[in-house]
């Protein structure tokens, strides 16, 4: 541990942003981790499942349905189901919002993850070209007679700062781009839910006009 803080430490002023940034970084990707692993259920099946329990006329065993099932699917048939009432459109528009509300959830603090994979190497070079033009200025101070050991060894300390930056941007980046590959997928899936669950209201509302023309 004291090694590490060591090699920290040679990084210069710019060490300690880097390491409060790679704290960041470390915690959204835990975070968003987990959140994604507890949410990985899709339930395309459970669409089916409630369509068959309408199908019925039978609401409320479409509510059991959802009872202990998790994903967005559950949020956007509990959406749907407590507006079977309204007129087509404004199911949509209900279950729309709901969508969108998903995407925000996977999204949180992915941007941190961008805003770090971007300044992180930027903080590393500036601590590299402060240490170098502090190591010219021993160079300098000396009359270029400095000792070479000394002003290599200055030089190579500077580089670490830049070593630092890229070793938290590069693996930022790399889960920054799959995090959000997972929300671009699953948002995908999400419209693909809502335009089923759409079709499943369409056909109630079908049948329920049929049933009035037979009855009239």
């Amino acid at each position: 541990m004291q090694q590490i803080w060591n090699i920290i430490s040679l990084g210069g002023p710019t060490a300690i942003p880097l390491l409060i940034a790679s704290i960041f970084s470390l915690a959204v990707i835990i975070e968003k981790t987990i959140f994604f692993a507890r949410n990985k259920q899709n339930n395309r099946n459970l669409i089916k499942k409630v369509e068959m329990v309408l199908d019925e006329d039978d609401t409320m065993s479409a509510y059991s349905q959802l009872k202990g099932e998790k994903g967005p699917n559950v949020k956007l048939l509990s959406t749907a189901l407590s507006n079977l009432d309204e007129d087509p459109e404004r199911i949509r528009e209900a279950l729309q919002v709901t969508g969108k509300n998903e995407i925000r959830k996977m999204e949180k603090h992915l941007q941190i993850l961008d805003v770090i994979a971007m300044i992180a190497p930027l903080l590393g070079l500036l601590g590299t070209v402060l240490g170098i033009i502090s190591s010219f200025n021993i160079l300098g101070a000396t009359a270029g007679v400095g000792d070479p050991t000394q002003i290599s060894a200055g030089i190579a300390a500077a580089l670490i700062s830049t070593a630092i930056g890229l070793i938290i941007a590069i693996p930022t980046a790399i889960f920054y781009s799959y995090f959000s590959n997972i929300v671009e997928r699953r948002a995908h899936q999400l419209n693909e839910s809502i335009v089923e669950i759409m079709d499943i209201v369409n056909g109630r509302g079908e049948e329920y006009e049929e049933n009035v023309k037979h009855i009239s």
